[in-house]
């Protein structure tokens, strides 16, 4: 819920979704509103992290609700995640041509950014998602791991392609694409090395339509936070920041990188608020042209 006038609006956030923070923020700049207070109420771990994303962005301030009384919200820690996978399941997955990413204590097993294999506790799991690996364990409860791979790999290269017909394969977690294509091919926004970090937040589902981040090196040696937009993403700019609290060094810029149409005249006004070194780039309409390593 949104309130104010042309100069000054108030966020309500009720429901402990610090997503909820980009959506408010896209509206109030629609608006031309340069003071934004945001309450959260009812959830101080969520308003520490809406602090935390705001920290970047000029004209926010986010309060913490407890009943009648609302104090200022604090930033919530960054907590640097120290676990690593097994080093045999990232070979038995890099063994397959799949790239192994992990995140948030869970490793999986991608072609072109799409989950193929994740692990679940400490068992590796096959399939495109919750459901396809739930179908596979019931329909086949003895089937080889290593052949899973390969079918599973195999159907999933067929389908992530720019020319292929419109399938789940190619329209889910199209950020992770772009950036495992851009992490392939640096130079397309003007990196000289580009590699894959957990997002601030857990990613739960193949269908959340979340921003991707990296980590680069540009052309002068300078490191670069740089995070992954496809589509209307509406928290993409407090992730960009949330990202940046996680990953930034001193003299670190911020890249954000979307394709061309994506850069909506909103989003670069949300953009401008933030108060770091930030630039907006874009790759060509048909990036999934571009390809990455494989088999």
């Amino acid at each position: 819920m949104i309130e104010g006038s042309a100069s000054h609006a108030w966020i309500l956030i009720d429901d402990g979704e610090p997503a909820r923070f980009g959506s408010g923020l896209l509206v109030s700049v629609s608006r031309d509103v340069r003071s934004l207070d945001v309450l959260v109420d009812g959830s101080p771990s969520a308003a520490g992290i809406v602090a935390r994303r705001a920290r970047y962005l000029t004209g926010v301030c986010v309060w913490q609700v407890h009943g009648r009384v609302v104090e200022r919200a604090s930033p919530a820690a960054v907590v640097p995640d120290h676990d690593a996978p097994r080093p045999e399941t990232v070979a038995l997955l890099e063994s397959h041509g799949l790239q192994a990413v992990y995140e948030h204590g869970v490793l999986r097993g991608e072609i072109l950014g799409l989950e193929v294999a994740r692990t679940v506790g400490d068992r590796l799991e096959v399939g495109v998602g919750r459901h396809d690996r739930s179908a596979r364990i019931e329909m086949r409860p003895y089937e080889d791991v290593d052949s899973a791979l390969e079918e599973a790999a195999a159907a999933v290269r067929g389908l992530r392609r720019s020319y292929a017909p419109p399938h789940p394969a190619n329209t889910l977690a199209r950020s992770r694409w772009l950036r495992s294509v851009v992490c392939s091919n640096p130079q397309m926004i003007g990196l000289v090395t580009a590699s894959p970090v957990a997002p601030p937040l857990p990613w739960f589902d193949l269908s959340e339509v979340t921003s991707s981040p990296a980590i680069g090196t540009d052309t002068l040696g300078k490191k670069v936070v740089v995070v992954f937009s496809v589509g209307v993403d509406p928290d993409l700019v407090p992730t960009a920041a949330d990202c940046y609290a996680h990953y930034s060094a001193p003299g670190a810029a911020l890249w954000l990188v979307l394709p061309e149409g994506d850069d909506l005249p909103v989003v670069r006004t949300a953009a401008s608020a933030l108060s770091i070194e930030s630039d907006i780039r874009l790759v060509p309409r048909r990036w999934e042209d571009f390809t990455a390593p494989g088999p």
